[in-house]
């Protein structure tokens, strides 16, 4: 690609690297803008001198510590479980990390025989020691509702958070696990790269109980419950000291999980979609289970 840029949008993508100091001396050889999510922008850039990821995050994102995520990648890419990070600019609200060439997101569908290298990702990430803060399940669902306005909050919203808030109560009670989660496990944060997983996006990763990032994948996953209790089975072969109460958890963290992300996304521009696909799956998750026999 020449120097000069031939469209706009090419334009835009290297006027926004040219912020960067990283950039400097750097020829664009090609731009393009990926897929968006609900707090950022990712754009791949490649020069003479590599490939690059670029994620600008959006101005309205707050309470996210952008060094304590560089930390907790640092540490996954050492472990060969993140791509590394290169360039932090807080200011410039933006983050390169390398690019991962000739990848593409896991489809559970087509890629669930890769749960086994999915699990030794996982337990990799769950056995490192990052200094991070430590995840307190009530308060968070606390500072989530207490950022929801009011004059949108309903008498329906009211039960299932009471319902959500004991469930909270109650998870706390029991044998905690903390280890690093990543704590936004889907598929469009992990990539396969030639037949090897990569797990990206650590934005919110954090100490926390480990059946977080597992209750994460069974529900994003979408996993039956023969696919959970495999998933389960692996994680245990490696960490058995994860046992303790891990049926419970897993049910309860599943609840919380969703009530996570039902108010998170109540809070976002544009996030009433979302925030009501998650309402109704943590509205499932709060049914009581059904008899096996009459």
């Amino acid at each position: 690609m020449a120097q000069q840029l031939s469209t706009s949008t090419e334009q835009q993508i290297w006027h926004l690297c040219q912020r960067l100091e990283f950039f400097a001396n750097h020829q664009p050889l090609a731009l393009q803008k990926l897929a968006a999510s609900s707090t950022n922008d990712n754009y791949y850039i490649h020069t003479q001198r590599g490939h690059y990821l670029l994620r600008h995050y959006a101005p309205f994102v707050e309470g996210v510590c952008r060094q304590q995520e560089l930390r907790c990648q640092h540490a996954a890419a050492a472990v060969d479980v993140a791509p590394a990070p290169l360039c932090l600019n807080n200011h410039q609200r933006m983050l390169i990390s390398e690019f991962l060439t000739h990848s593409r997101h896991f489809d559970w569908q087509l890629h669930h025989g890769e749960l086994w290298q999915l699990i030794n990702k996982l337990v990799s990430l769950h056995r490192l020691k990052v200094q991070t803060p430590v995840l307190d399940a009530v308060l968070y669902l606390q500072q989530l509702k207490a950022d929801i306005p009011a004059a949108s909050w309903t008498e329906g919203d009211h039960a299932d958070w009471q319902r959500l808030l004991a469930a909270a109560e109650e998870f706390v009670r029991l044998p905690q696990d903390i280890v690093l989660c990543h704590m936004d496990l889907h598929s469009g944060n992990i990539l396969l790269q030639q037949q090897k997983l990569w797990l990206i996006d650590f934005e919110y990763c954090q100490l926390a109980d480990s059946s977080f990032d597992l209750a994460a994948l069974s529900i994003n996953l979408g996993m039956s419950r023969s696919e959970e209790s495999k998933m389960l089975l692996y994680y245990l072969e490696h960490r058995e000291q994860a046992t303790a109460a891990l049926l419970e958890k897993l049910q309860l963290a599943k609840q919380i999980y969703s009530g996570f992300c039902w108010l998170w996304y109540k809070n976002l521009p544009n996030g009433a979609a979302k925030a009501q696909r998650a309402r109704d799956k943590l509205r499932q998750l709060l049914l009581p289970p059904f008899p096996l026999h009459p």
